[in-house]
């Protein structure tokens, strides 16, 4: 047998209770001020916290931008050097003819970055979660409020338990995380 495959893994998160939700705020700010690790708030209700900022809008920016420069370069390379056509008389390079086509492409561009980095900042490249598997998350779905925290070693998260006993947790419970 291999002793190493056969030891029990050491629990690593704790999940806990709370009946409303002044008492799970008060508790996940002071676990953030301890900086436990990553503390996390599953609840009935959506929180009355502020939105988190993301980097979402910079991302849409970035590739919108990309994506009508690259639009625009490759008319550009099309008409003056790859194609050149003489028609009308107008110049090789009649860039107010691209701004329609470079506008579009930008517009897709900063549409797929958006919705491809909604999806990776929203975890929904993730199919698992070792969290789904905690009982006392199921009541987050009914009328508790839970608190998950992943702790990187076992003296965080023997002061996570301490902080949230501290707080009035109603039940709190140990996973594998």
């Amino acid at each position: 047998m291999n002793a190493i495959a056969d030891a029990p893994i050491a629990p690593n998160g704790l999940a806990a209770t709370f009946l409303s939700e002044e008492a799970s705020l008060a508790a996940l700010a002071d676990l953030n001020a301890a900086d436990v690790g990553d503390a996390r708030l599953f609840s009935p209700l959506p929180p009355s916290l502020p939105p988190k900022r993301t980097r979402l809008p910079a991302v849409a920016l970035v590739f919108g931008l990309f994506g009508a420069a690259a639009a625009f370069g490759l008319q550009s390379f099309a008409n003056v050097v790859a194609y050149p056509l003489d028609i009308g008389a107008r110049p090789p390079f009649s860039w107010p003819s691209f701004i329609p086509i470079a506008f579009e492409a930008g517009i897709l561009s900063v549409v797929v970055a958006t919705v491809v980095g909604a999806g990776a900042l929203c975890g929904f490249t993730r199919y698992y979660d070792s969290v789904d598997e905690i009982r006392l998350l199921r009541e987050a779905t009914i009328d508790r409020w839970v608190i998950v925290v992943r702790a990187p070693n076992s003296e965080t998260l023997a002061r996570s338990r301490d902080i949230l006993q501290r707080c009035g947790a109603r039940a709190i419970e140990e996973a594998e995380l």
